[in-house]
């Protein structure tokens, strides 16, 4: 199995149950690396189900998938901005 399908198999097993999360309720991600089908290199992705789709009922088109290195990157600038506005 590759990590969407892990993902998928665990969110699926989650939203079946009414216990644990109410429809179109509840967030599941993964990490994970890929082929890039451009470069043909491994790229570490993050895959995130979102606010708003069934967790019981969620496919792999219902995933977000995020480069770490640029989610990574982002995180940085916005720390550096937060420390530069902190000072007078």
């Amino acid at each position: 199995m590759t990590t969407v399908d892990d993902l998928i198999a665990r969110s699926n097993r989650l939203g079946a149950d009414s216990r644990n999360t109410n429809y179109a309720g509840g967030n599941t991600s993964a990490k994970g690396t890929e082929t890039d089908p451009v470069t043909g290199e491994n790229v570490d992705l993050l895959w995130v189900k979102g606010s708003g789709g069934d967790l019981g009922t969620l496919k792999p088109a219902g995933l977000a998938a995020l480069r770490l290195t640029t989610a990574r990157a982002q995180e940085i600038r916005q720390r550096r901005t937060q420390e530069m506005n902190a000072y007078p």
